[in-house]
């Protein structure tokens, strides 16, 4: 199995927006929205951004489609490099 990676740079930002970044990032990969297939996902951020609700809409059945197979990613650890950038691994 491969180990994937995700590395994104952020300039101009503060440590306090990179941490509010990597938190939603983290969220979302928990909660599995990186893989809803045949559907769409929601994020509703309250008054101070931070992430406060997802919404998962799927579609279940299609008369042409066969009703899609749902995937869950294996464990993973999100963190900051020193250069403020935010890494995904694989555990």
């Amino acid at each position: 199995m491969n180990n994937g990676l995700i590395t994104i740079k952020l300039e101009g930002i503060s440590l306090k927006e990179t941490e509010r970044c990597r938190s939603i990032i983290h969220e979302l990969f928990e909660m599995g929205i990186f893989n809803v297939r045949n559907g769409k996902g929601i994020l509703n951020f309250d008054h101070e951004g931070a992430l406060a609700e997802v919404e998962i809409q799927v579609k279940r059945w299609r008369r042409d489609k066969p009703m899609p197979e749902l995937r869950f990613l294996e464990q993973f650890k999100v963190s900051s490099t020193p250069d403020n950038s935010t890494v995904a691994e694989r555990s």
